[in-house]
């Protein structure tokens, strides 16, 4: 039988988004404090220099490639877990951020809520509530995940747009 450590590493290593405390208590069955302990371990585990990958912590836990092998390795899986339209609402929201939802709406319809859900449980975007709408902006987890700022993102728009 594997590992608790071996179980949850495997998780973290599979999951297409950050898993949160509960969603790791469900797959693991086990208490808050033990899987505390196994993150704690895994922490330290990949905190060296000798390791490609660290735990990333915000918005739930997953583990990702160090910001410093981002650029090398990025090409070998080009965000493949996204589609085109969750791409094209995240780069409008990390151009134009903050950015309202029903800006988005008028842009690319109704289909703009269903994108910022999943923005949202992916943990690449959070939202507040702003009168009847939602103000949206990227979290740090979209920069762990794409390696880049918002100053990188907007010079690769404008590269875009020239060429």
């Amino acid at each position: 039988m594997p590992s608790k450590l071996a179980l949850l590493e495997a998780v973290l290593f599979t999951t297409s988004g950050p898993l949160t405390m509960e969603e790791l208590q469900k797959i693991m069955k086990t208490r808050t404090e033990e899987i505390e302990k196994l993150l704690s371990q895994l922490r330290n585990k990949y905190s060296g220099d000798d390791s490609g990958i660290k735990l990333s912590e915000g918005g739930g836990y997953k583990l990702i490639v160090k910001p410093e092998h981002v650029e090398k390795v990025s090409h070998l899986t080009p965000h493949a877990d996204l589609s085109r339209g969750l791409l094209r609402v995240l780069s409008i929201i990390a151009y134009h951020e903050p950015i309202s939802q029903a800006d988005i709406v008028k842009v690319i319809g109704n289909r703009t809520y269903e994108y910022v859900k999943e923005l949202e449980t992916r943990g690449l975007v959070k939202s507040e509530k702003k009168s009847r709408t939602k103000l949206l902006r990227t979290t740090p987890h979209f920069e762990e995940y794409f390696g880049a700022g918002k100053e990188k993102i907007k010079e690769l728009v404008k590269e875009e747009e020239k060429g």
